[in-house]
């Protein structure tokens, strides 16, 4: 029996500013951003999803609740283990930040995340909708590092801070997930143990 889950990335934020918004809250999708989270519901309205998922954040269920209205107005359950990442760098300049190659990692300490303790947190996530939805299609609203690491461990790849400014190197046909960007992940097994099939759709 397998799993399908379809990750999406939420839709684009309204951020003038142009800061790393990370946990902050107050961070909604801009109308673009809404536009593309329809375009994400419809790309998934035939794929039979039986439950949705999403990330506390409020861009994040602002991106669930639209996609639900293509999926027979499901109802988004919140769960933290797919949660923006957790930053010293929130409220810092974008610009700053890709100049760092958005390392947002090297030498954190707790509480503050690291690629492996985000991997095994969306990991857990991962195969608690593969027990609990066996031979179902289910659909999840995170961010983007949430389908990066995925991503990279289901290449066999132990995830770090600077793969994320190569990524096509990695399998992905884009340079990091676009906002409101899909992938599928096909989870026959608990995903630590064996590796899970994944693809990668922009519907818009």
């Amino acid at each position: 029996m397998k799993t399908t889950l379809y990750l999406l990335r939420h839709g684009e934020v309204h951020n003038p500013e142009k800061i790393l918004y990370g946990r902050l809250p107050g961070y909604r999708l801009s109308e673009t951003g809404k536009s593309q989270a329809r375009a994400a519901g419809e790309w998934l309205a035939d794929k039979a999803i039986r439950a949705i998922y999403c990330s506390p954040m409020q861009r994040a269920q602002e991106t669930a609740a639209i996609v639900a209205e293509d999926l027979g107005d499901l109802k988004p359950m919140i769960d933290q283990r797919i949660s923006e990442v957790y930053t010293p760098y929130e409220g810092r300049p974008t610009s700053e930040l890709a100049q760092m190659g958005w390392d947002l990692y090297t030498g954190n300490k707790p509480p503050y995340e690291t690629p492996q303790t985000v991997l095994e947190r969306v990991l857990d996530f991962l195969d608690s909708v593969r027990r609990n939805h066996r031979d179902q299609a289910v659909a999840a609203v995170g961010h983007g590092d949430i389908l990066v690491f995925p991503w990279l461990h289901a290449q066999g790849e132990v995830p770090e801070a600077l793969m994320k400014d190569r990524l096509r190197d990695y399998g992905l046909p884009v340079d990091y997930p676009a906002t409101a960007s899909i992938m599928r992940f096909d989870l026959a097994d608990d995903p630590r143990e064996s590796l899970p099939s994944v693809s990668y759709h922009r519907p818009y």
